[in-house]
């Protein structure tokens, strides 16, 4: 089959497009004939060899997927012709992974595509959509009325932070530093759009939401960021640290801190146990279909161009990057 392989050192310059064998899958297994798979800022981190803990090479990149079972696991849960996606837990395989045109992947870690969502959609959905969840909603408690500042609001997590948000009745803060991002965050359901560089930047969120403070900043940017998000709070406020694209070093104003009684959780989404990642997506699927939302899929490309929809990624994006496969059988 043909899959994207990372040779050893690592890096782009060892990474393409090889035939490889299908490795031999185990009876908790099911393989399955990959027709999707959402392109995550981790796969390129990983590939680089930036990823902690990632699988030293060689490897098979790529998390998320959609696609259709070739043949069950032995317990018979599921069975040839079933159209699935793969779900993030504590049991994920890093070192085989979904960027290929078929795959063994653990049946506990696989739900049912939902119904009315396109493969694109679907593969598009599970790492984004379960790491918005648990910032949102596990870690940080966010209740209906409360208000959540979502930074880096345009990429992957956190145009999932917004939809997910504003479905369950928060007042969403978007902020982008694109003037045409903001405009379509707005569409989205933010109730607020800022640029993160304005220098009145508190100000202008208190005023507009008429408090000072809010319950939640979901922090996708990182590095000078998370200063910014703990001035951001209110007393007992919450920061969800979900990304580090503008640097993995922060300074934490400890006053601020202090006294606002806050706090500040990391979130990896790999925590959670496959029973509880089964019960998240559920849950999350179920309010989607409820407010008619859909993942946002900003293009497509086929496995062929992979590295292009890579680069596409760590450049100009409005949601997810998706690579299609089309039927090897």
């Amino acid at each position: 089959m043909k899959g994207l392989v990372t040779s050893s050192p690592g890096g782009w310059q060892n990474t393409r497009l090889e035939q490889v064998d299908l490795r031999v899958g185990r009876p908790e297994e099911v393989l399955v004939e990959i027709r999707a798979v959402g392109l995550n800022p981790a796969d390129n981190f990983q590939i680089e060899g930036k990823y902690p803990g990632g699988p030293q090479p060689p490897f098979l990149p790529g998390r998320d997927a959609c696609g259709v079972v070739i043949q069950g696991d032995s317990t018979g849960r599921w069975q040839p012709g079933d159209e699935v996606v793969a779900l993030q837990t504590s049991t994920s395989n890093l070192r085989d992974g979904t960027l290929c045109e078929q795959q063994w992947l653990a049946a506990e870690n696989l739900a049912r595509k939902p119904r009315g969502w396109s493969d694109v959609e679907a593969a598009a959905a599970p790492l984004a959509y379960q790491t918005a969840w648990k910032a949102l909603f596990d870690v940080g408690a966010l209740e209906a009325g409360q208000t959540v500042v979502v930074t880096g609001a345009s990429g992957g997590v956190g145009l999932a932070c917004v939809q997910l948000a504003s479905a369950l009745g928060a007042r969403v803060v978007a902020l982008s530093r694109s003037e045409e991002k903001r405009q379509k965050l707005q569409r989205l359901g933010a109730s607020h759009v800022f640029a993160p560089d304005h220098p009145q930047l508190k100000d202008q969120i208190f005023s507009a939401i008429g408090a000072k403070g809010v319950s939640l900043v979901v922090e996708n940017v990182g590095g000078p960021s998370l200063a910014t998000s703990i001035h951001l709070l209110g007393v007992h406020g919450r920061v969800s640290v979900v990304g580090l694209l503008a640097g993995v070093e922060s300074v934490v104003p400890l006053p601020s801190l202090m006294f606002k009684r806050a706090s500040i959780h990391g979130v990896l989404v790999t925590d959670d146990s496959p029973p509880k990642a089964q019960s998240s997506w559920k849950a999350l699927v179920e309010l989607m279909n409820s407010k008619q939302i859909r993942p946002i899929v900003c293009a497509t490309y086929p496995l062929d161009s992979v590295e292009k929809a890579f680069k596409h990624l760590g450049g100009d994006v409005f949601g997810k990057v998706v690579v299609e496969i089309p039927s090897a059988m």
